[in-house]
């Protein structure tokens, strides 16, 4: 790994942490929800700074090249955190719909009245 990459990851990775502290400060963002991109950040960090822990992993699972190895662990983290955020959104819009009806309810009565 170059040291132009390796210097541009340490520096993208200290970014996400910075913007993401922010967003929690301004509660802008859910502290459950940062978990998942401050530990990618640091993720991201201990492989610039340590390279040869892809090379070692990729050559352990039988990857001819750590960048494959790489893009593929990425993609599956980011289906993953997708697949539980449509899950949370699937909750919201059940909660939502529930929240509708019983306000329509009350308003009902309300009107009977």
């Amino acid at each position: 790994m170059s040291v132009g990459l390796r210097v541009l990851l340490i520096v993208v990775s200290l970014i996400v942490m910075v913007f993401v502290t922010r967003k929690i400060k301004r509660t802008d963002f859910v502290v459950e929800d940062s978990f998942f991109w401050i530990a990618l950040s640091v993720l991201f960090l201990i492989i610039s700074i340590f390279p040869k822990i892809c090379y070692k992993l990729s050559e352990l699972i039988g990857f001819e090249s750590p960048s494959n190895f790489i893009f593929l662990s990425i993609f599956f983290l980011l289906l993953a955190k997708e697949f539980f955020m449509s899950v949370k959104v699937s909750k919201l819009q059940i909660k939502m719909a529930n929240l509708i009806q019983e306000m329509a309810i009350e308003s009902n009565e309300k009107e009977n009245k």
